[in-house]
Order: structure tokens, then C-alpha cells, then sequence
């Protein structure tokens, strides 16, 4: 699952499918694009079009795993 929302304050929070410590596929990026513009401003998708792909472990705030299923949530301020 991939997916672009809305925190709680107005800040992008992005859920990538797996650990932080792999790298994440091209799919994955082209489909975290694809998701995001249906969520974020033009300027805000320029911004996370660029930060997406340099995304580190210690950028995340979470990391979930259930049943060998891992979920890496990241949030991000974009002014």
C-alpha cells in the first residue's frame, strides 16, 4: 500500500509499503507521485517529487509491521 494523506495539522504524511531500511523500487516512487497528486498542491508535489526519493531511515517517524507486513510512515512539513 502506498498512500499520500493529511496529518492531523495540515502536514503530508506519506505510508510506503515495507522497511525504511530497503530501498524503496521506482514503482513504488512513480505510484507515490500518482497518489500524491490527488492530495497535494502543485507546488507541494514538486517539493515531495524531489524529497521522495532521498527519504532515509532517520526521516521516519514510524515503522509497523504486522503479520511480516511492514508499513514506513513518514511525515513531512512542505512549505
Amino acid at each position: 500500500m502506498t498512500a499520500v494523506v493529511r496529518g492531523s495539522t495540515g502536514e503530508t504524511v506519506i505510508l510506503l509499503p515495507g522497511d525504511a531500511r530497503q530501498e524503496v523500487s521506482e514503482a513504488t516512487l512513480t505510484d507515490l507521485i500518482k497518489v500524491a497528486s490527488a492530495v497535494l498542491s502543485t507546488a507541494e508535489l514538486q517539493t515531495i517529487s524531489k524529497i521522495v526519493p532521498r527519504l532515509t531511515i532517520s526521516q521516519m517517524d514510524s515503522c509497523v509491521s504486522v503479520d511480516g507486513m511492514a508499513l514506513t510512515v513518514y511525515r513531512l512539513t512542505v512549505d
